[in-house]
Order: C-alpha cells, then sequence, then structure tokens
C-alpha cells in the first residue's frame, strides 16, 4: 500500500511538470536587408602579355577611382591562377595567396612569383 500510495504520488508529480506550459520564445525582429556592395576594380597591371620570372618581385595595380564609401577601408588578397583549355576551369591558388590584408584604397601591392611552379603561358592574377 506504501509502495502503490508513493507510485501515484510520483505519477503525479511527473503529469504536472509534462503538463506545464512551456515558454513561447521571444521572436527575433528581423532585420532590415542590407546592401551588399561587391567593388571589383579592373587590374591595370600586369597586362595579358606580361610574363614574370619565378622569383621574381612584381608589382600588381588596379584602378581606385571610384571606391564606393563603404570599402574605402576594405581590405584584399591576390592570387596566381591559370586557366585549364581542355574544360575552362580556372585554377586559383587560394591556399597560397601571393598578397593578403593590404588596403584596397593603395591601388598596388608588391608580390613575389613562387619559384616551385610550373612553366605555362596561361597564368593569370586576381585581386579579391
Amino acid at each position: 500500500m506504501q509502495f502503490t500510495t508513493f507510485f501515484t504520488a510520483l505519477l503525479a508529480a511527473t503529469a504536472s511538470v509534462v503538463a506545464a506550459p512551456t515558454p513561447t520564445p521571444t521572436p527575433t525582429p528581423l532585420k532590415s536587408p542590407q546592401e551588399l556592395i561587391v567593388f571589383n576594380p579592373p587590374i591595370t597591371s600586369p597586362k595579358s602579355s606580361s610574363a614574370w620570372a619565378k622569383g621574381s618581385e612584381q608589382i600588381v595595380e588596379w584602378e581606385i577611382t571610384n571606391i564606393p564609401e563603404s570599402r574605402v577601408n576594405s581590405t584584399g588578397t591576390i592570387v596566381l591562377g591559370y586557366s585549364a583549355s581542355e574544360n575552362g576551369n580556372e585554377h586559383l591558388d587560394i591556399a597560397h595567396p601571393l598578397a593578403t590584408d593590404f588596403p584596397i584604397k593603395q591601388g598596388f601591392m608588391k608580390v613575389v612569383m613562387p619559384k616551385n611552379i610550373a612553366e605555362r603561358n596561361d597564368y593569370f592574377i586576381v585581386r579579391k
């Protein structure tokens, strides 16, 4: 009898916990849409006809006259890539950038060409 009373009390306590209303979380207010501004100025140097030796220091230059106010303090990265003519893929060496965290408004950056790259005639520079 004592066990039955204890069991009934335990069951009633459990039922009251399960039946208790759960609080409704306060909804997070919606944020207004944010404008995404992409600034991708054209690279002015090197030209497509340029040839850089392995291990050489070079200057990459880009246009800075139309930088949006919201991007004036942005930083950039320069990577080397090449075009695979057999499949049209661009192979960007993002694991080994030539330069990182430089101010975009600077308009130029010195880079050093890797010494251990294959000789190709389809390399290109990307500033992002």
